[in-house]
């Protein structure tokens, strides 16, 4: 029986679909939070995030093969 390393880290793919900009593969380390990944990128509130289809708080842990969708918020309207 071989030794079992419990500190061992295992990456993680994580697909970040930006409205009007594409779709980006992220490799990382695990743990992985929605927060590190958006401080990462540089987003500081300017989108709506949803984590695969679902609103989710920054501290919530991404999975391989999560799919994080950004889409600008929407300004403006009548006076």
């Amino acid at each position: 029986m071989s030794p079992v390393t419990l500190d061992k880290k295992s990456a993680i793919t994580v697909k970040v679909v930006t409205m009007g900009k594409g779709v980006t593969n992220f490799v990382r380390e695990e743990p992985l939070s929605l927060g590190s990944l958006l401080q990462e990128l540089g987003v500081n509130g300017q989108m709506d995030v949803r984590v695969n289809g679902a609103t989710v708080e920054k501290t919530h842990r991404l999975a391989d093969g999560d799919q994080v969708l950004m889409v600008p918020k929407i300004r403006g309207g009548c006076a």
